[in-house]
């Protein structure tokens, strides 16, 4: 605007502003991944629930095999959460196969309630692929007035449908089953003084 109006500009003066610029950003950057989570800041400026970590879980699916037309048994099931402000990534690891979200968000319901919605891809491991066979499918995780239980129920394109209901919780990222199973059962012995 001074250009436009005429007035002789120096170059120094956009010195300060480009430090502004630069310190702004930096900013941006430290809230988006860590600076959110902060205590001060919870419930009055983010209200945004923290659901990073570790999650086992108690898998229950509806389906029922076609040979024998039983149901199986509760699966121990973990799922890893990988969290910013505006990033949400889930996996869900089991003995058999491993998935993980194409597109997620956490939805603030009108009553104040926070409800995860996921699309996800299943990939079983090639040795269950034929019982099993690559698959997609939505969740919906309700996360409740406590972090302390997550709960949800799934469907996918093969038909099949199931809840899950959280068992424990550490703060932790694991990328393979038996390692998310070992983080649980160290937490577990060192909780009972082993």
């Amino acid at each position: 605007m001074l250009v436009i109006e005429g007035i002789t500009v120096n170059f120094s003066w956009l010195r300060p502003f480009s430090a502004v610029v630069g310190i702004v950003l930096l900013l941006i950057i430290a809230f988006e991944r860590w600076l959110w989570r902060i205590q001060l800041l919870r419930g009055w400026f983010v209200k945004r629930p923290i659901l990073r970590g570790l999650w086992k879980i108690e898998l229950r699916s509806e389906w029922k095999a076609a040979v024998t037309g039983n149901q199986p048994t509760a699966l121990e099931a973990y799922l890893v959460v990988r969290q910013t402000y505006s990033h949400l990534s889930l996996r869900l690891l089991t003995e058999e196969s491993s998935s993980e979200t194409l597109a997620a968000d956490i939805v603030e319901a009108a009553d104040g309630i926070f409800r995860v919605y996921a699309v996800y891809r299943n990939e079983p491991k090639p040795r269950f692929r034929d019982q099993s066979p690559i698959h997609y499918g939505a969740l919906l995780i309700d996360c409740g007035d406590s972090l302390n239980l997550l709960s949800g129920d799934y469907w996918t394109d093969r038909n099949s449908r199931g809840q899950f209901t959280t068992t424990g919780y550490l703060k932790k990222s694991c990328s393979h089953y038996l390692e998310a199973k070992s983080a649980f059962e160290k937490s577990q012995a060192s909780a009972q003084g082993k």
